[in-house]
């Protein structure tokens, strides 16, 4: 009977199927640019229907029924608007004609549906994908975009407008989504937003909030990749980071992976970018006494003993931790018996589960380079005798096993270096004289091919042959 209700078209398809696809083709037939008369125009229309939804708001403010076309005429301009990413060279006269204000009022706009179709707009509009696609004249009009909204105070009503989405529901939780992709957006565009955004909001303290819930979703992981972002190249950053309780939000976060991996490929992404924001913290020396109090390097020891796939960047924040002016911290280290744990490391134990079991996150070499680089820093800021014997030990015990492993590793490094080197000169008769842009290309190059491990595991075979009277008992 369905059948023959239905009436099909010679192409077999139903007049409902037929008016779909021709809907389809018109979309597909609009210019996919936008010339500055549309652009124009489009704006005005804009601004046309903003102004009567606002006036009808006011003039029947308890009759939405009076209000509920423009409202939903308001939401079909926002989305029409999203076609002017097309054009980002145009975007000064969003700037010039006040538009961006307008737009950015909508984030206080009383119904939410509308500052979630606003949020879409901004984060099309900024979009940081089409930064390498765009031409310099394009590229101006997005940083002057982006500078206006900021002026006009983008990041506060962003941030308060977080406040109010209530992501139990699909479409409030997309709009957090999108908010945090606009703030990626702007500092990709700004770097130096990050610090702005940091300063002018309370994104900090939301961010820490949120991911102190224990649910796992595509939002938490999302804030840890903004959270990353922010602390990666800003001291103001970290230290308020530090001073919001942050560094013991990030350990209870990372203590979930002491006995477990990861879930899926969303969870391993969230907890290396927890990884990747402590150890941008753990630069500052006010975080390291934090991170200390907080028995920090109790857990990444904890990690690296259950050998699952925490245990890589575990040793990754310990040798950013003991890395500095850190007498304290290394000798605190060897007292909570830090040796054992990172000796293991050292000695390749536990690596052929490692690479089984986790082949495209485990790098065996990046893991002994950091084993190397703590070690280095042991003997060069451990003050105590009492604290020097015991590494010193480490080296002596099992006849001696660890001594030829460092010597292994000597020659390994010196053979990749040397090799590099080799290369470098030869490539060096070739053009003559340097100038300064292929002597720094050429000094990469040597750190690539492990240079600076080469130098620590001098420094580390020169320490011992100092402390070679030291009396040890093994």
């Amino acid at each position: 009977e369905e059948e023959e209700n239905e009436s099909f078209y010679a192409d077999g398809l139903t007049e409902e199927q037929r008016q779909i696809y021709d809907i389809i083709d018109q979309v597909e037939d609009e210019p996919s640019t936008v010339d500055i008369n549309t652009f124009k125009k489009m704006i005005l229309k804009f601004e046309k229907i903003l102004s009567k939804n606002q006036q009808l708001r006011m003039k029947y403010a308890d009759d939405p029924l009076k209000f509920m076309d423009s409202e939903a005429d308001l939401d079909e301009e926002i989305k029409h608007m999203m076609s002017a990413s097309t054009t980002p060279q145009l975007y000064p006269k969003l700037v010039e004609l006040e538009t961006v204000k307008s737009i950015l009022s909508l984030l206080t706009h009383e119904n939410t549906d509308i500052s979630i179709a606003c949020i879409d707009l901004i984060n099309e509009l900024t979009d940081e994908d089409v930064l390498g696609e765009i031409d310099e004249e394009g590229e101006a009009g997005l940083k002057a975009l982006v500078k206006d909204m900021v002026d006009k105070q983008a990041f506060e009503l962003l941030v308060a407008n977080l406040n109010r989405l209530k992501e139990t529901q699909d479409e409030d939780r997309q709009g957090v989504f999108n908010t945090l992709s606009i703030f990626e957006n702007f500092i990709s565009i700004e770097p130096k937003l990050a610090e702005v955004l940091v300063e002018k909001t309370d994104i900090l303290k939301w961010i820490i909030n949120r991911i102190s819930q224990k649910e796992f979703d595509s939002n938490k992981q999302y804030c840890s990749e903004i959270l990353a972002i922010l602390l990666q190249n800003s001291t103001a950053n970290r230290l308020k980071f530090c001073e919001l309780n942050g560094v013991i939000c990030l350990l209870k976060s990372l203590s979930i992976f002491k006995r477990r991996d990861p879930e899926d490929s969303e969870e391993i992404e969230m907890m290396e970018n927890f990884f990747d924001a402590l150890c941008s913290a753990l630069i500052e020396n006010k975080v390291k006494e934090t991170f200390l109090k907080d028995e920090g390097i109790e857990l990444m020891l904890l990690m690296i003993k259950e050998k699952n796939m925490s245990r890589m960047r575990a040793i990754k924040v310990l040798d950013y931790t003991l890395t500095g002016d850190t007498s304290m911290y290394c000798e605190y280290f060897i007292e909570v018996h830090g040796l054992k744990s990172l000796f293991a490391a050292f000695m390749g134990k536990g690596v052929k589960k490692m690479k089984k079991a986790y082949s495209k996150q485990y790098s065996e070499s990046e893991e002994i380079e950091h084993c190397i680089s703590i070690i280095s820093w042991l003997f060069k800021k451990v003050n105590s005798m009492k604290y020097l014997e015991r590494l010193v030990t480490k080296f002596v015990e099992n006849d001696f096993e660890k001594i030829a492993r460092i010597i292994e590793l000597y020659l390994q490094y010196k053979e990749k270096v040397e090799k590099e080197e080799k290369l470098i000169e030869k490539e060096t008769k070739e053009y003559g004289e340097l100038d300064e842009e292929t002597e720094d290309l050429f000094y990469l190059r040597r750190l690539d091919s492990g240079l600076l491990t080469y130098q620590l595991i001098s420094h580390i075979i020169g320490h011992l042959c100092i402390f070679k009277e030291i009396p040890v008992s093994y």
